[in-house]
């Protein structure tokens, strides 16, 4: 009876490993269904942006996008790769359990029919008639009938799992097949873009011709940190001075917030869903080569993306930065998470918001980020990087 335990064991594992990695499976397949839409639209403004008499900054940084995106996308081809080499492997490991569970069945089986031509059906006539009583007779005949078709039914199920398994393994073959050529079409088109980027001498030499606005649009960008700062300051300032004629319990209140804001420091969910097209710090001017303070970092996001708070606190600030458009601040105790480049806002200045509550929508087109959110943390009104505080993915 060994053999049939180990073959409810197997097929007992089996579902809930199968809902593990389908759920893998489906979180990477959306993400590249994601990611392929925001190139397609992001290739058709490149083409239009390229199509321009006139040579913009905007071209560069579309170029810049789609590189990113594009690596993006390579990088969840191979995630998904190694999911389908995982779930093949496992597929592959759970049938050869059942083929020697079939095999063991089949052994059992031979010695039965060997046993059965030497002395007929003698062992089993000879137990019947053993019998004290008809009765028991009786019991030992259907116990003989039950046991009998339940051998010929756990001999059918398990041919049909391991025919199935071996359907499952056969696709995932061909999904392996699949991946692999999206894979090299990716890295192919990747390649194809960097070649297109080896053009930015010829777009730089055109935008040079136009310094002034360059170096206005420049200034323009130095100027975004401070001035989030400074604001930020002038709010912290405003909100210990209500502390002060508030009383103790909005201190307290304040210092518990913070100190749970700190406990949450690398598990702070996203605010949206996207690669990161603009990392924190120093940022390099593709024209002039000079570096400006970035105080936070750009989300590449489907246009109209939801937008949701990374943690409790009280939105103190709604307005609006030529660099960032409309934009957020929301206090978690000397803490602050800024939103910037909304396309819509949700919530209004004074407003108590929860981890995870919907802020707004991303930008679109008609916003100085584009397709995307800016994002910012700032402690004491100093920015740090948001990407040691967001939860890895």
């Amino acid at each position: 009876m060994r053999l049939p335990a180990l073959l409810l064991v197997l097929l007992a594992c089996l579902p809930a490993a199968a809902q593990d990695i389908a759920g893998d499976r489906t979180a990477t397949e959306r993400r590249l269904q994601e990611l392929q839409a925001q190139i397609a639209r992001d290739e058709a403004r490149l083409a239009e942006t390229s199509e321009a008499e006139e040579a913009t900054l905007k071209t560069l940084q579309a170029l810049d996008r789609q590189i990113t995106l594009r690596e993006e996308l390579v990088r969840n081809y191979q995630i998904r790769l190694e999911e389908l080499r995982h779930e093949r492997d496992s597929l592959q490991a759970s049938l050869a359990g059942l083929e020697t569970a079939i095999a063991g069945l089949r052994s059992e089986y031979r010695q039965r029919a060997t046993h059965a031509y030497k002395y007929g059906r003698l062992h089993d006539l000879a137990l019947i008639l053993a019998a004290e009583s008809i009765n028991q007779m009786l019991i030992r005949v259907r116990y003989l009938h039950r046991f009998a078709e339940q051998r010929r039914r756990q001999l059918a199920t398990i041919r049909e799992a391991s025919a199935e398994m071996e359907q499952q393994r056969l696709a995932l073959q061909e999904k392996v097949e699949h991946t692999d050529l999206l894979l090299r079409a990716a890295a192919d088109e990747q390649q194809k873009l960097a070649r297109q980027k080896q053009q930015r001498r010829r777009v730089a030499e055109e935008l040079r011709k136009q310094r002034l606005s360059l170096e206005a649009s420049l200034q323009e960008k130095k100027t975004l940190a401070s001035q989030l700062a400074t604001r930020i300051q002038a709010l912290i300032a405003e909100e210990a001075a209500r502390r002060r004629t508030s009383g103790s319990a909005a201190g307290a209140a304040f210092v518990r917030l913070s100190g749970s804001f700190l406990q949450n420091k690398g598990n702070l969910p996203w605010p949206a869903a996207g690669p990161v097209v603009e990392p924190f710090g120093e940022k390099v001017h593709p024209v002039y080569g000079t570096t400006t303070p970035n105080p936070g970092i750009v989300i590449a996001t489907p246009p109209m993306a939801e937008v949701r708070a990374v943690f409790d606190g009280t939105v103190i600030s709604i307005d609006v930065m030529p660099d960032i458009g409309r934009y957020m601040i929301v206090e978690h105790g000397q803490y602050h998470s800024v939103y910037g480049n909304f396309a819509l806002i949700n919530v209004g200045e004074g407003e108590q918001v929860r981890a995870g509550q919907l802020l707004g929508r991303s930008g679109t087109d008609a916003e100085p980020k584009g397709e995307g959110l800016f994002f910012g943390l700032f402690h004491d009104g100093r920015p740090v990087d948001p990407l040691a505080w967001l939860a890895r993915r």
